[in-house]
């Protein structure tokens, strides 16, 4: 099954995006589409969150395993499958692409639809709007890209 999700930034300006992903594929897969479509540096740190209807963070899905206590289990990008966790319409994300700043994307699970064989998930299908500048954290100025 494909997951048809929407991104929404806030902000002055109406930004959004939408992306079909295979549920197969992992959040890293997300992460990463998300990161190309804005043209974002990869490189900084970034978590997804389960949200409810008040979109109030939840369960958090890491960038990379940095706990360490080994007994408390982490949720990584790269080893959990969206259909572990997502799997019904209206479902919510938060996107954390700027853990200082506290900036956030709003994901929701619009629909859920057959996969095409024609297609390469994930891709995004739409957008409207220019993404919020990215602070790069290693520049000694944290300027904006």
């Amino acid at each position: 099954m494909v997951l048809c999700l929407r991104l929404v930034g806030t902000g002055e300006e109406l930004f959004y995006r939408d992306f079909e992903i295979n549920n197969k594929q992992t959040f890293f897969d997300l992460h990463n589409a998300i990161q190309e479509e804005l043209e974002y540096d990869k490189k900084q740190m970034a978590s997804f969150f389960i949200a409810n209807d008040k979109w109030e963070k939840g369960l958090e899905i890491n960038l990379f395993d940095m706990s360490e206590e080994t007994h408390a289990p982490v949720i990584v990008m790269d080893k959990t499958q969206l259909c572990e966790l997502l799997f019904k319409e209206k479902q919510r994300l938060l996107y954390v692409f700027d853990f200082f700043s506290d900036r956030s994307f709003f994901i929701e699970l619009s629909s859920i639809i057959p996969v095409n064989k024609n297609k390469k998930y994930p891709l995004c299908t739409s957008g409207r709007g220019n993404p919020p500048k990215q602070i790069i954290m290693d520049d000694p100025g944290h300027n904006n890209i």
